[in-house]
């Protein structure tokens, strides 16, 4: 065959409309930035918005921030390179600012990216699900020790409206492991890097959730294959009785997952299949990250 012949079996070129321009990402992410540096601001305790206490808060907040969300989609994006799959590069989601802090305490969405073909075997399946989270709590943890270790002391009262954050068991390990006092977010003010490790840890916690096409979801189908529906039908059955005991989050969250993308995550060709004793280890720890970054309870009010 001509070498300078179009390949007949090669897919289609997108249309102009459907390509995505580096600059909209850009966009994106500036857009973001914005918005979380804005939101970061609001933990500031370090003086008054002339002393650029806030500013400098806030950017303390969003660059590890968005340095931990976008690495998290990174590990996605690359091992989707890897197999030769294509992925759009990380999207991220700026939050309007007028959203309460109790409901959006980083002023953004989180970062998704787009995998534009099917997954056809359970090992690119559980190495592009299991990469993100893996990535994204790796690159928290510097940012969590450094946050936990500079508490800011609190002699303010407690408030009805305050918002206090509950901290994952995690956290308790790092403050022995360092020596620092068992403090809560009711008895400091956290510092901003603290908080932007606290919500990568809380999108991890959020994303190794195993329903649907999440992050745990492709983990779950890859290592259990047609058993899949009804281990995510258990773990949905958890989150109701979690949202009820704790924090509705549990509850809202799943349910907009199982209306957008289903419970029943997509087969792959070679579902019966056992996954490989390797990849059955990392299942474990993907487990272990979710238990360690857990909270019953996020964020609430005294």
């Amino acid at each position: 065959m001509d070498p300078a012949a179009p390949d007949p079996f090669a897919d289609p070129p997108l249309p102009r409309s459907r390509r995505e321009h580096p600059l909209f990402h850009l966009l994106l992410l500036v857009l973001t930035f914005l918005t979380a540096t804005l939101v970061g601001g609001l933990y500031s305790s370090s003086g008054g918005l002339l002393a650029g206490g806030p500013f400098l808060d806030g950017l303390a907040f969003s660059i590890p921030l968005l340095t931990i969300l976008g690495i998290h989609e990174l590990g996605h994006f690359f091992m989707c390179r890897r197999y030769g799959l294509a992925a759009t590069l990380p999207y991220f989601l700026p939050s309007p600012l007028l959203i309460p802090p109790l409901v959006n305490p980083a002023g953004t969405f989180g970062a998704v990216i787009r995998i534009k073909e099917p997954i056809r075997t359970k090992k690119v399946l559980f190495d592009v699900g299991v990469a993100g989270p893996i990535a994204g709590f790796l690159t928290a943890l510097p940012f969590l020790f450094y946050g936990v270790a500079h508490p800011r002391p609190s002699h303010e009262l407690l408030r009805p409206d305050t918002t206090l954050f509950e901290y994952p068991i995690l956290v308790r390990w790092a403050q022995h492991w360092l020596g620092v006092g068992p403090y809560t977010s009711a008895s400091v003010h956290e510092h901003p890097m603290f908080m932007a490790a606290w919500f990568g840890l809380y999108v991890t916690c959020l994303n190794l959730l195993p329903i649907g096409q999440l992050d745990g979801g492709h983990a779950l189908r890859a290592a259990v294959g047609r058993r899949q529906p009804l281990v995510s039908g258990l773990v949905l059955a958890a989150c109701v009785a979690a949202g009820i005991a704790g924090s509705i989050a549990w509850l809202v969250f799943p349910a907009l997952v199982v209306l957008v993308m289903g419970l029943v995550h997509p087969p792959v060709e070679d579902d019966d299949q056992p996954l490989d004793f390797g990849r059955t280890l990392i299942a474990l720890a993907c487990v272990g990250i979710f238990l360690v970054s857990f909270t019953l309870n996020p964020i609430h009010t005294p």
